[in-house]
């Protein structure tokens, strides 16, 4: 493929050259790395990460380089409390948690990302090129940042030219892998007086492979993708300043005889202007617009999203270093799609604000709430508080409550999705009225779907018991209700006027459902060469209408056949969820020699990912993916001080899963086999990278 030469030509061209790198910038002192880290997403204002009174992570550039990943997913899985979730239709979607991947916003700068499938935003869309840290809040953002936040926010912070930095800074990164994959990243930041800009591209190009011959599809198509991102900076003044990003991503896929072709891209232009040395303004004019396209046999299939928002934000800090931040905005939302009939749009209106301050010393409170109101959907109102109080200098106690909602999407309304030779169609709510509203059983079926919300509580410490070791312990709980769910309304095909056995499905407003458990984080530097970070999760899920169905009465066949009713002590909870995640990295630096190694582990206990056993609901009975540990291990080397040297082993144990033919007898309610290869590890991956920096 074209992409593949390309990627070849800009390797042989960066081992070819030479430059000179400031050499301060790559001394890496121990003072450096013990300096607490400063995050803006969870109360967007400048906070040390461990004054943060509500349940943060950060993953640092640094992080991202060891791991040798390329895409955002990769980085994700090793964090705590985080998951990837697939579905049948291998659409994925990150897990905060256990809240569902649809009610995790995803950003990047501060602006959300559009474009899902099935719920779920591709992580694979998002290359880590360019990136300087990315922040994770756990728990119910909507205080801030509205819908789709009900379950947390995943800010994808991107590099800003600094006045203190050099001029100019180039680096050009190459990674080859052994499936027939290449990646390519070039990046150039440049600094001078009153100008700042941030350039770069990825160049990422596969021949595709399959390491699951039982399965239909293959593990990864083939496929040819770009990224570009640019950004912009002026000084006008010394009281004003422009800020100017974009991005754009383009992909090829070819599955089979089909041809899917995938655009991304967004602008973000803001001026902030400083009125005083306490008060700022920044006004933000946000766009983006994602789009996919199937072609099959000279058929094509559409589906475009678009979003543009404006945005005024004002901060005011006071002498005894309280903070009020307050803003409102609108969001001007479009989709066009070949299964909705005609383009659909969404305006919404809404206005947010903040106040963090310290009513004693050690005792730090933030209050927020946000209103959002709308023309197609109930407004909505979320408040949240959070405080932290410092016990002694080690220990810090922290807390808080907060309100999440999300509200119906477009495919819930208007859907019109129809597969009549799989025996099916599903419509959404609005055009399953406007179709058959006429027919009097339609009475069961709400044409106005509910607002989902939540209320999620964190509680939880931070505690140093010796110099070097940080301890996070975090408890959570999540009560998610008015959950917005499809089902069989077992209209009648004929009535419809749809084929003989033909099965209409739409969405309503289910019970709700609850996740809970507990969290810990340890961070741990044994000496200036090493340096722990590991993790723990227990997670504890479920849903009422379950637990009301196994008081009623429901029943299982055990393996001899045999009808049992099912206890409750039987039941597992909700899909896709585990009950224990662990996850370690061990990082080793030598200064002297300029080299590094990363060993870095993850381990999922085993889950269900839907009900196989036709009584609705997941139990013990059920077909369940075994547990999974995969370890990857990278080594950096820096030679000639501009050029760093990876070498990396992704899933060291070579965990497939292959021959668990458990995994490839999933079976659904109505008794189909299922095999999918969206529950099996990738097999071992062995790569190689090189950076030169200039």
């Amino acid at each position: 493929m074209f992409l593949n030469k390309l990627c070849l030509t800009s390797m042989l061209f960066s081992v070819t050259m030479f430059s000179q790198v400031d050499l301060e910038k790559k001394k890496d002192t121990i003072k450096n790395n013990d300096l607490d880290e400063v995050i803006v997403t969870a109360t967007r204002t400048k906070r040390q990460l461990s004054s943060v009174p509500m349940p943060v992570t950060l993953v640092s550039k640094k992080q991202i380089q060891r791991s040798g990943s390329v895409r955002l997913k990769d980085i994700l899985l090793e964090q705590t409390g985080i998951t990837i979730v697939q579905d049948v239709g291998n659409s994925e979607g990150v897990q905060l948690q256990g809240v569902a991947a649809d009610y995790t916003l995803i950003m990047i700068d501060g602006v959300p990302i559009v474009g899902r499938v099935a719920g779920n935003i591709d992580l694979n869309r998002i290359t880590v090129n360019n990136i300087k840290q990315i922040e994770i809040v756990k728990g119910p953002s909507s205080a801030l940042y509205g819908s789709e936040a009900m379950g947390g926010v995943i800010n994808i912070i991107t590099e800003k030219p600094v006045r203190e930095s050099l001029d100019g800074q180039f680096h050009v990164l190459t990674r080859g892998g052994a499936r027939n994959e290449l990646d390519v990243n070039s990046n150039f930041t440049y600094r001078r007086n009153k100008i700042g800009l941030v350039a770069g591209v990825n160049l990422n190009s596969s021949g595709g492979f399959d390491l699951t011959p039982l399965s239909l599809s293959k593990t990864v198509n083939p496929h040819q993708n770009y990224t570009f991102n640019s950004r912009f900076l002026y000084d006008i003044s010394e009281s004003l300043e422009f800020d100017l990003s974009g991005r754009y991503y383009n992909q090829e896929q070819y599955v089979g005889d089909i041809t899917n072709i995938q655009t991304d891209w967004n602008f973000n232009a803001l001026l902030k202007q400083k009125i005083s040395d306490r008060w700022d303004v920044t006004y933000t004019l946000y766009g983006t617009q994602f789009k996919t396209k199937s072609s099959f046999n000279g058929e094509s299939a559409v589906n475009k999203r678009s979003l543009l928002r404006p945005e005024v934000r004002s901060t005011y800090r006071f002498e005894n270093s309280s903070t009020i931040v307050g803003g409102f905005g609108g969001n001007f939302d479009k989709l066009d799609r070949t299964s909705i009939n005609g383009e659909k749009e969404f305006k919404s209106w809404y206005a947010y604000g903040q106040y963090d301050f310290n009513p004693i010393s050690k005792l730090n409170v933030i209050l927020g709430a946000r209103y959002e109101g709308s023309d197609s959907y109930q407004s909505a109102f979320s408040p949240k508080i959070s405080t932290s109080y410092e016990l002694n200098d080690r220990l810090t106690l922290k807390g808080s409550v907060g309100y999440g909602f999300k509200i119906p999407d477009f495919r819930q309304l208007y859907f019109d999705f129809r597969n009549v030779n799989s025996g099916y169609i599903v419509l959404g709510t609005y055009t399953i009225h406007n179709l058959f509203g006429g027919l009097a059983n339609l009475s069961a079926i709400p044409k106005e779907l509910k607002t989902e919300s939540s209320i999620g509580y964190n509680f939880g410490f931070q505690w140093e018991p010796i110099d070097g070791l940080k301890v996070n312990v975090n408890g959570f709980r999540n009560n998610i209700k008015d959950l917005i769910d499809t089902f069989d309304t077992q209209l009648p095909y004929d009535v419809l006027g749809l084929p003989q056995g033909t099965r209409t499905f739409s969405y309503r407003n289910i019970s709700s459902v609850f996740t809970q458990g507990i969290e810990l984080d340890l961070n741990y530097r044994l000496n200036k060469n090493f340096r722990l970070l590991a993790g723990y999760q227990f997670l504890d899920t479920g849903s009422n209408e379950d637990l009301d169905k196994i008081e009623d009465g429901i029943f299982y066949r055990d393996e001899n056949g045999i009808s049992q009713e099912l206890l409750s002590s039987s039941y597992f909870g909700l899909p896709n969820r585990s009950r224990h995640m662990i996850n370690a990295r061990l990082f080793y630096d030598n200064f002297e020699h300029k080299f590094s190694v990363s060993l870095r582990g993850t381990y999922r206990s085993e889950y269900v990912p839907f009900d196989t056993n036709g009584n609705t609901v997941i139990d013990d009975f059920d077909n369940f993916v075994k547990p999974l540990t995969q370890i990857n291990l990278t080594v950096n080397k820096t030679i000639f001080n501009n050029i760093d040297l990876q070498l990396g082993i992704d899933n060291v144990l070579n965990e497939t899963a292959i021959n668990n033919k458990e995994l490839f007898n999933f079976t659904d309610s109505n008794g189909n086999v299922i095999a999918n290869d969206a529950y099996l590890q990738l097999g071992r991956t062995i790569f190689g990278r090189i950076q030169i920096n200039i």
